[in-house]
């Protein structure tokens, strides 16, 4: 039995006409008509699409017959260079997380020391910089050079004072708010910024 006669067959056992089956398979009556009479050889995964119409497997369709081997070699070096592509895309996947966990790993052990390398020779000025561009938000786009002189001035004062406050204040003293003046030393407060 040719594989157009097992079409054939198989399509009036469920009692489909040609265009019920090519409705299902999303094919014309006329290639219907054409496999059927072996006037057309369907692609393989036209074949595939038949067969699971027709509620068969491809490989019954193609059991017994003149384009058995045919069909059935090229639908074997199909499924196996699908199944090798498969691989590749997990092999590929699980190096990538391999090399995003490597990543994560030397983030977690050098960051701060190569942090604190390359911000340990910089001037207040550079530090809040760097700081600054660091930062994601958006607001920081329109800041001009002179603003970020007088920011950076108000953070190396800021952090000049919470230094000495630390230094002059006992375990139990506190800084009431206003009363900080007494705690400023070499007059960092008053320096001009420009």
């Amino acid at each position: 039995m040719t594989l157009g006669e097992k079409i054939k067959f198989f399509r009036t056992k469920l009692n489909l006409s040609q265009e019920e089956l090519a409705n299902k398979c999303n094919l014309s009556r006329n290639a219907i008509y054409n496999y059927e009479n072996n006037r057309r050889t369907p692609t393989i995964s036209t074949l595939e699409t038949i067969a699971e119409n027709l509620n068969l497997s491809s490989s019954d369709l193609l059991a017994d017959g003149d384009n058995t081997n045919f069909y059935s070699n090229k639908l074997e070096l199909l499924k196996a260079v699908d199944k090798d592509i498969k691989n590749i895309i997990d092999v590929d996947k699980e190096k990538s997380d391999s090399y995003q966990l490597e990543m994560n790993e030397l983030y977690k052990k050098f960051f701060f020391e190569l942090f604190n390398w390359k911000t340990s020779v910089m001037k207040p000025h550079d530090y809040f910089k760097f700081i600054l561009s660091l930062c994601p938000l958006h607001e920081t786009d329109h800041i001009t050079e002179e603003d970020i002189n007088e920011l950076s001035i108000l953070f190396y004062r800021f952090l000049t004072l919470k230094y000495h406050e630390r230094n002059s204040l006992n375990e139990d003293e506190k800084i009431l708010p206003g009363n900080s003046k007494k705690y400023e030393k070499n007059n960092f407060m008053t320096t001009t910024t420009k």
